[in-house]
């Protein structure tokens, strides 16, 4: 498979992003969309100009690579769509964890993968997690790869590994900017005298400094044990934190779970 050029299918808030991540990636006529409301449309050829957008059923005339970025539910009126019009020479992504690999090939003619973005995609940052599925071979995954580290920093997993990693990867961002909320209203409810936002900006400079140590390659303990001087505050604030942030997001990674397994999966 040579991946000419690349087409999306919704464009809500990860077709957006992948809309962005992929301009990165291929040149400005080969990328394609089908939205699904005006509004959603409008906003991404304001974001990515040189995307052309084209009726669902006119997709796999103008692109090779595939990827759905619609809901379980509206899977079965889109494919109902494209499929008259694919090959097996297409590659049809979804970036659905809920919906197995296996299932989806047994609708088309050519090979599958899942892909799960980041929200980091749109600025060229942030992993990719990319799990090949039946007909993708080992050079059409290697050119996936490729195609996906000109805008962020891909993954290949397994789809046993899906949810855990999409928690870790693409919940991420939004999971780590509200634990620094909930630290920054821990502060303020102890009646400190920090304004709000100069709060949410001490801790933001605290992200952007952790983010920074670690794109140079220090690891997360590296940047505990540099500012957890034993004996010193931040020791302290670690000890008494460690179980119960364990436990919090124990818990939050059982509501994301919970929350996929409890969707009924499509009839396609």
């Amino acid at each position: 498979m040579t991946t000419r050029s690349v087409g999306i299918v919704g464009l809500g808030r990860m077709g957006s992003t992948l809309a962005v991540g992929f301009s990165r990636a291929v040149e400005p006529d080969c990328l394609f969309a089908a939205g699904r409301s005006a509004a959603s449309v409008a906003r991404v050829t304001e974001t990515v100009p040189s995307i052309t957008i084209v009726p669902l059923a006119e997709l796999a005339d103008r692109a090779t690579l595939i990827v759905l970025c619609v809901r379980n539910a509206d899977l079965p009126v889109v494919l109902g769509d494209i499929r008259p019009g694919l090959t097996d020479q297409h590659v049809l992504i979804t970036i659905n964890n809920g919906l197995p690999l296996r299932a989806l090939a047994a609708t088309v003619p050519g090979p599958v993968a899942k892909l799960i973005p980041s929200v980091g995609n749109e600025i060229g940052v942030g992993a990719t997690l990319l799990t090949p599925g039946p007909g993708l071979g080992e050079r059409a995954v290697d050119e996936l790869v490729t195609l996906l580290r000109r805008f962020s920093r891909p993954f290949l997993i397994t789809e046993g590994q899906g949810r855990a990693a999409t928690d870790l990867a693409s919940c991420g961002p939004a999971l780590l900017a509200s634990a620094a909320r909930s630290m920054v209203r821990a502060q303020l409810e102890r009646g400190t005298q920090l304004p709000p936002d100069l709060a949410e900006q001490l801790v933001t400079q605290s992200l952007i400094a952790a983010s920074q140590l670690l794109a140079e390659g220090a690891c997360l303990d590296e940047i505990i044990d540099r500012v957890a001087v034993p004996g010193g505050n931040t020791a302290a604030a670690v000890e008494a934190s460690r179980d119960d942030l364990t436990a919090a997001w124990r818990a939050a990674f059982q509501a994301t779970a919970s929350n996929e397994g409890g969707k009924p999966l499509p009839s396609l």
